[in-house]
């Protein structure tokens, strides 16, 4: 019960403490990374393991300043700030706004799961990188549920198939947005295109982000937006 409930620095003996600390650190962040990677966000699985392992280095080399405490406050703090500026570099703004600000928080969330882990709180870090993980998809989920009201629309595009590369983009994009596969009906648009008319009921906001990731795939040479019910 003591793994789970006491720090780990008390009753592991040196140097063995950091060394399960910094496994534990990784195994945690990159158990939050698959789900951005899964989604093919910037940030995946190797960028938040080394952004768990990074901060509980960090915390580590603080507590050994000293016997105690040492400069861990001061190496947290700068910790913080360094992850402020990892952060801001995968939050872009495009033509559909503001994009990868859950990416930049999760990296966030991240380095804390590795500074508590490097505490010596495995349990806890651990914890909260389950409770992270749930939160991005659990409620991800939820959120694409909850907030789906809006008009429905039909966009039709035609693409290069690239050999079925481009299909594979697009079905992983619908899959992001939760739009299920039986909503696209296919044909072919001649001159070795392809024509996808995709059948949807996003928010507004979740539909200029979808429209956005669409337009900005180089593949897609056209797109037509149509709103259910309207008369052209």
């Amino acid at each position: 019960m003591r793994w789970f409930t006491e720090n780990w620095h008390l009753f592991l003996p040196k140097p063995w403490d950091a060394v399960l600390l910094v496994f534990v650190a990784i195994a945690s962040g990159a158990w939050v990374g698959t789900e951005r990677q899964r989604k093919e966000k910037p940030a995946g699985l190797r960028t938040m393991a080394l952004v768990a392992l990074g901060s509980c280095a960090f915390t580590l080399v603080g507590y050994s300043f000293t016997s105690n405490t040492g400069d861990a406050g001061r190496v947290a703090a700068q910790i913080v700030t360094g992850i402020g500026f990892l952060g801001a570099g995968v939050v872009l703004r495009g033509a559909g706004g503001v994009q990868g600000v859950t990416t930049a928080a999760t990296i966030w969330v991240v380095a804390a799961i590795g500074m508590t882990i490097g505490a010596g709180y495995a349990a806890g870090g651990f914890g909260l990188a389950l409770l992270t993980r749930g939160v991005l998809t659990v409620v991800g989920r939820w959120e694409q549920s909850f907030y789906r009201d809006g008009r429905a629309s039909i966009v039709t595009l035609a693409f290069n198939p690239e050999h079925g590369k481009t299909a594979i983009k697009l079905e992983r994009l619908l899959a992001e947005f939760s739009i299920p596969s039986d909503a696209v009906q296919r044909a072919d648009a001649g001159n070795l295109l392809q024509q996808w008319s995709i059948q949807f009921r996003l928010p507004e906001l979740h539909h200029h982000e979808f429209l956005a990731e669409l337009a900005e795939m180089p593949e897609v040479v056209s797109i037509d937006t149509k709103f259910m019910g309207d008369s052209k």
